[in-house]
């Protein structure tokens, strides 16, 4: 049993996927676009009348400066209002996020000094954070995804992958007990990895429904997945194996709403 333990140990050592900064819940999103409305208001507040007559040119064509920014604003309240519970509002990001590069690539060709200059750069750093919410970048790179899982469907997965745990643990339980080769104590303990990975999710799923910081919940779940696929290429246990096979795309969701690198092939 301690050389399965030991292992088990070496894999999540070995496996653990990246940390990122935490993931911003549904909360502490709304919080963040009504920064960047208000950090929108002290930039056009702080330029000076003749640049807001000036021409933005962008992929669409040209536009006043003025009306390029009363649009951005107009966004900024879309992204606002349509992010719900059950909608990231993914495609209205999108659209800020492009609105606010074509700026950001104007307000670059402008002397250092232009007034506006510091309001802009504070505000794109809420920007920034608002790209990387949505699994992006900012200034956004043309053609970019922008997406992002909001808290209910974060939740929907983690619970999903509960269930599959649940039934991974009475699996394993029943086919090792099969194998002569392994003793109780081995099964035991290679039983309670399942048993514990689904309790991991379950710990997970609470802390997004609440909205509270979970990526260490997260990281911990994906290191414990990687101990799974260990103990599974290393027995014969076809029907466990055949629970597993629709577990990695989850976690591979899982993953990505939380910026961390994973795979299912390490």
């Amino acid at each position: 049993m301690r050389n399965v333990l030991t292992t088990l140990a070496i894999v999540a050592a070995v496996a653990a996927p990246t940390m990122a900064a935490d993931r911003l819940t549904d909360r502490d999103l709304k919080a963040l676009v009504s920064r960047i409305e208000d950090g929108r208001h002290k930039f056009e507040d702080a330029l000076d009348g003749k640049l807001k007559n000036d021409t933005l040119r962008g992929s669409t064509g040209e536009v006043k400066v003025e009306n390029f920014l009363n649009d951005f604003q107009d966004n900024i309240d879309k992204l606002d209002e349509r992010m719900k519970p059950d909608y990231a509002a993914s495609a209205e990001a999108a659209t800020v996020l492009r609105q606010a590069t074509a700026i950001d690539h104007f307000f670059r060709t402008l002397p250092a000094g232009t007034k506006g200059d510091s309001e802009w750069n504070r505000l794109a750093v809420d920007l920034k954070a608002l790209a990387v919410a949505y699994g992006t970048d900012f200034p956004t790179p043309e053609g970019a995804p922008v997406r992002r899982l909001g808290d209910k469907e974060v939740a929907k997965i983690v619970d999903n992958i509960a269930e599959a745990g649940d039934r991974l643990e009475h699996s394993l339980d029943n086919e090792l007990k099969k194998d002569v080769t392994i003793d109780v104590p081995t099964r035991t303990s290679i039983v309670n990895v399942a048993d514990e990975f689904a309790n991991d999710a379950r710990k997970l799923r609470d802390k997004v429904k609440n909205g509270d910081p979970s990526s260490s919940e997260a990281q911990h779940l994906l290191e414990r997945a990687m101990a799974i696929q260990s103990i599974l290429k290393a027995h014969q246990t076809p029907t466990s194996s055949g629970i597993w096979n629709g577990v990695p795309p989850l976690l591979q969701q899982l993953a990505s709403a939380y910026g961390m690198a994973w795979s299912a092939t390490r």
